[in-house]
């Protein structure tokens, strides 16, 4: 499967890893968007595998998407939230 909202990202080894974007979510209260995403390779993870989720803040500045860490509990637990009610396992 193709996947098209790939991106990339370097860790704090200098190793570059590919990431694929599973959803976005807008706060109601005041409109900020978050990024849900995980490692490219296991968004075709075979049921039973255990996956990383990851989210940060998602805003698009001068035509370029920036990600920013998520800063507060309140947005953890809306992410939390999220998860638990829309993205489902095998």
């Amino acid at each position: 499967m193709e996947q098209n909202n790939t991106f990339k990202l370097t860790n704090e080894a200098g190793e570059e890893i590919t990431y694929v974007g599973l959803s976005v979510v807008e706060n109601p209260e005041n409109g900020q968007r978050y990024l849900i995403y995980t490692e490219a390779e296991n968004a075709n993870a075979v049921s039973g595998k255990q996956v990383n989720l990851y989210a940060c803040i998602y805003s698009k500045e001068n035509g370029q998407i920036v990600l920013d860490p998520l800063e507060t509990q309140k947005e953890k637990t809306l992410i939390k939230t999220f998860i638990e009610k829309n993205i489902h396992t095998a």
